[in-house]
């Protein structure tokens, strides 16, 4: 009898007896084979009480009055009340009903699909350098909630080496305007560019240090930047204060360096052009100690050279100081002048109380015997020339 070379379904010869039944052969075994559903590919024994047109991949080993007489992988269909096994060929698929799966014949065993693809285009077509391409307007990554998974959910880009690149681009038309990721090294940097070709790094987060830098392709402070000018402003949107701390366990420290001169410029800016601006130094909490500004030749470790301190409760209100004015090379007391000192003028009716305080000083305008500096013993104004109460 001649088959067909694929699904061996019986030829009708000519001058044939009984035609139906070689037809009706080759119906059932379409039957069998198109559409392909089996109920179960693992099943070790013969089930006693089949229903007619029932499908199996029988497994090896497989039990049974028929079936341990047929070949492992081969197709058994219960048809007409018996059991008939077919040859798969390579390249048959069939769905496990048990197994919600799909296996495939590779002209040996029954295999699942194999889960890759080479490339996978959604909306668009995927190429060899973008072997997974997407078009849409949004990209959903979701929490596994079917299996169930952990809850979470991540998204790994993998390299193979620190040389390597693993990053995310940033695009307008097609070119790159922004890349965050691992760039030719595993520390991570986001660099920007307005054009697509010259990239500036914009931040970069030392993989071992988690110092920053901003501006810049190191860092050797936990905040370091860089740039022509830099600036670093805060602002503070609502009512509060805003605050910035210098901390450390023993002292708080701002240390400004500059290869040449170094100078430090503090602009107080009123932007409204009408209200104060001012530079102040407090203690946070009422203490005996001095809340000061202290100049040194050289670093901290050096002797003292001037000191601008104050012993009140909260703000600076007294100035002490031990200095030099107008080119002195050693001061000897609290206040030591090279050069004329001028005082404030009154009228003698305007001076102010003498009680207010003895050793003030002023100069006397219209004093009776001529324009005189005077100073106060703690109740009246007299001349420092005789001592000479003022008239």
């Amino acid at each position: 009898m001649q088959t067909s070379p694929r699904l061996g379904l019986a030829y009708i010869q000519p001058q044939q007896a009984q035609k139906h039944v070689t037809a009706n052969e080759s119906f059932r075994r379409l039957d069998a084979l198109v559409q392909l559903s089996v109920k179960s590919a693992t099943a070790p024994a013969q089930p006693a009480a089949p229903d007619e047109g029932d499908v199996y991949i029988l497994p090896a080993a497989s039990s049974g009055a028929d079936w341990s007489l047929f070949p492992a992988g081969s197709i058994a269909a219960f048809q007409d009340g018996a059991w008939s096994a077919i040859a798969p060929r390579a390249g048959f698929s069939a769905f496990v009903e048990d197994e919600g799966a799909l296996r495939v014949f590779d002209g040996t065993l029954w295999n699942a699909p194999a889960g890759g693809a080479a490339s996978f285009g959604v909306n668009t077509t995927a190429d060899t350098t973008n072997r997974l391409a997407v078009k849409s307007d949004a990209v959903l990554f979701h929490h596994d909630d079917v299996t169930p998974g952990g809850g979470g959910v991540q998204v790994k880009i993998d390299k193979a080496g620190p040389a390597g690149t693993a990053s995310l681009l940033w695009q307008t038309a097609a070119s790159t305007r922004a890349e965050l990721g691992l760039v030719g090294s595993d520390d991570l940097v986001v660099k920007v560019s307005a054009d697509g070709a010259a990239f500036k790094t914009a931040l970069y987060i030392d993989k071992a240090t988690a110092n920053v830098g901003v501006g810049r392709t190191s860092a050797a402070f936990a905040l370091d930047v860089q740039g022509n000018d830099p600036g670093l402003r805060l602002s503070e949107s609502g009512a509060a204060d805003l605050v910035v701390q210098y901390l450390n366990s023993l002292q708080s420290k701002i240390i400004h360096r500059a290869p040449g001169q170094a100078l430090l410029d503090i602009s107080v800016a009123v932007e409204d052009g009408v209200s104060q601006a001012k530079v102040r130094m407090f203690r946070d909490t009422a203490t005996t100690g001095l809340a000061s500004l202290d100049i040194h030749q050289a670093n901290n470790s050096s002797a003292l050279n001037h000191q601008f301190s104050a012993n009140a409760a909260t703000f600076i209100d007294r100035l002490a100081l031990k200095t030099k004015v107008g080119g002195t090379a050693a001061p000897v007391c609290a206040l030591d002048v090279e050069g004329p000192v001028k005082v404030k003028g009154y009228a003698k009716a305007a001076l102010p109380a003498a009680s207010a305080g003895a050793g003030q000083i002023a100069f006397v305008s219209d004093e009776a015997g001529g324009p005189v500096l005077a100073f106060s013993d703690g109740s009246t104004w007299r001349r420092v020339t005789d001592r000479a109460v003022v008239s």
